[in-house]
């Protein structure tokens, strides 16, 4: 093993280290709860854990199952709780990290992949996803994986066809057996990654709805291919050279893919999920953000998108991203838009090289990242709700930072060839070192420092109902005889308590449907809008939330017959949790004792 590898190894390993720093510091007292949407995760993966397996759950408009497995086999080793969910993330996007330097390094060599991976590690956008539970996660991963499998596929098949360069002379007969013995290994290689190649590509569409663009990409590499194939100069070369790697990669797919499309053959309605409800198409939504017209609102999500990775205050939702900042660093920023010009003529070359009638090959990899740029887009531009959207757009990572990366290589290796005094080209090295490590501690200070400590965030990840969850499971252990708490919380918000109180898995309901547990809940759920009406009977207790202590103070404004049994604040001083305790008439009974 030679120092270069060496080395290489030792840097990736240092940024590895440093992606996981990132995303499990401090993970189980920040992010400090559960969102919803995030409760109603762990609820399919009590489903699972009671032996429910299915490739498609239809909870909150249907979600696609393989993240769900991972958590449940977090759930399984650590029990139910909040940090046991946003580990399975953390966990993604560091081997989001390793596959992005292994996806760039095959395609654009070792210092981009470097420095790929390096900047993606400390991204305040992917930390900020990589410690939030949603499935999303996972598609920057399986990305990056097909697009390294494809690589090292290509790649073993062009080694198996050559004799590596030797630096010394082997004899005729040990010169063929070495060989002979080299190319099977690379083809058998082959084989292996082609497969591999596949099972990625197709294990994407258990991850997250948008992620289905990427057959579109791949369908768009296909067609661009085959008009390659119509100069009678071209014609088949890599059909020819790839065909059984294709067919294993296909096969690979087919049978990973088959749950996912049995099922939707089943249920064709949960293929298409809540796409309509945030489409452009949707005419309220069109009202409210284009002026009442498809027109406008297609210009007023695009414009929204594009803009929240460079200016302005990009997305304002704590779980996505840290508001008031871009998604990207300047210094990420600059360089995925020079590596972005770099794909643009890159992609003008091939057209070229079809029209010269040269075999284009490994110059595919440009039009592949911008059909990945402008699949990934498409699904955030034709939606208008919440925009923008640091979620709907994670399918980005990936090309950003891989050509983000190969930019910044371009630009060392340019200064090598092109400043002749090495001082000077020491001082470009350093200035790129400094860039990076102030890139670093930029990202690393809006995540730590303004995120974690702001109060907002914590309200965003309903920190206070962990707290309420708490209080729950705690009274019905001292206090199992006595009525249950009656909890004012509106239903949307009731999935994280009952994820993280709950004793029985189930289905999810719908509109006014019965919880089948109800009889096992610890609490009774009242409307927040009608709990001033609610009296309570002596001994009886209502716990109020952060998003209900409105109504608590409307309800003690009504009622004298109860007390304060508790408030709690967070550590902003605001008020997250208060539980009134009824306290009813006392009555003299005829020995003159009294009674409540």
């Amino acid at each position: 093993m030679d120092k270069k590898t060496v080395l290489t190894g030792l840097a990736v390993l240092a940024v590895v280290v440093l992606a996981a720093g990132f995303r499990f510091y401090d993970i189980k007292d920040y992010p400090p709860g559960l969102f919803p949407d995030e409760a109603a995760n762990g609820e399919d993966v009590r489903l699972i854990l009671n032996g429910d397996v299915r490739p498609f759950y239809p909870r909150g408009n249907g979600r696609e199952a393989l993240f769900f497995f991972l958590e449940a086999a977090s759930i399984k080793l650590f029990g139910i709780g909040v940090w046991q969910l946003h580990i399975v993330s953390a966990a993604v996007g560091v081997l989001t990290v390793l596959a992005v330097y292994f996806a760039t390094r095959v395609w654009f060599g070792r210092l981009s992949g470097l420095l790929a991976a390096g900047m993606l590690a400390t991204n305040h956008w992917h930390v900020t996803m990589s410690r939030t539970g949603f499935r999303a996660i996972l598609i920057p991963l399986f990305i990056a994986l097909f697009t390294a499998f494809v690589g090292y596929t290509i790649r073993a098949v062009k080694r198996g066809s050559t004799m590596p360069n030797s630096k010394f002379q082997i004899p005729n007969k040990l010169q063929n057996t070495k060989s002979k013995s080299h190319t099977r290994r690379s083809i058998t290689m082959s084989y292996v990654y082609a497969a591999l190649a596949g099972a990625a590509f197709a294990g994407g569409f258990y991850t997250y709805i948008a992620y289905r663009v990427m057959a579109g990409v791949v369908l768009g590499v296909v067609l661009l291919m085959l008009l390659a194939a119509l100069h009678p100069k071209i014609g088949w070369p890599h059909l020819v050279r790839y065909w059984q790697q294709l067919a294993i990669g296909c096969i690979a797919a087919a049978i990973v893919l088959a749950p996912l499309a049995g099922y939707f053959v089943m249920h064709p309605d949960a293929f298409v999920g809540r796409a309509g409800q945030v489409s452009v198409f949707n005419g309220e939504l069109q009202n409210e953000y284009g002026g009442g017209t498809l027109v406008g609102t297609i210009l007023y999500s695009t414009r929204e998108t594009l803009a929240a990775f460079f200016i302005g205050a990009g997305d304002l939702n704590w779980r996505h991203n840290v508001p008031g900042y871009p998604l990207l660093n300047p210094l990420v920023g600059a360089l995925f838009l020079l590596g972005l010009a770099w794909a643009i003529n890159g992609t003008v070359m091939v057209f070229y090289k079809i029209v010269r009638g040269r075999e284009i090959h490994l110059g595919m990899i440009f039009p592949y990242l911008l059909l990945i740029i402008a699949g990934m887009l498409a699904p955030v531009i034709t939606t208008a709700e919440g925009m923008p959207h640091g979620l709907r757009s994670i399918g980005l990572l990936f090309p950003i930072f891989m050509l983000a990366g190969t930019a910044g290589s371009v630009i060392i290796y340019w200064l090598k060839l092109k400043v002749k005094q090495e001082a000077w080209r020491a001082a470009g090295r350093g200035a790129m070192a400094g860039l990076l490590i102030l890139g670093l501690l930029y990202d690393g200070a809006l995540y730590f420092m303004i995120a974690r400590n702001d109060a907002d965030a914590y309200y965003a990840y309903r920190g206070d109902l962990t707290t309420v969850a708490q209080f729950l499971n705690d009274r019905r252990r001292d206090y199992p005889n006595e009525p249950r708490p009656y909890l004012v919380l509106d239903k949307f918000s009731l999935q994280t308590v009952h994820f993280l109180t709950s004793v029985a898995a189930h289905e999810h309901t719908v509109g006014d449907e019965v919880h089948p547990d109800e009889a096992q809940h610890k609490w009774v759920q009242i409307d927040p809008a009608t709990s001033h009406l609610w009296q309570l009977a002596p001994g009886e207790i209502m716990v109020f939330t952060q998003s209900t202590i409105f109504d608590a103070d409307r309800y003690a404004k009504q009622h004298t017959d109860v007390e304060l049994l508790e408030s709690t604040t967070n550590r902003w001083g605001q008020e997250i949790m208060r539980v009134y305790k009824g306290v009813g008439q006392e009555k003299v009974n005829g020995d003159g004792s009294l009674d409540a």
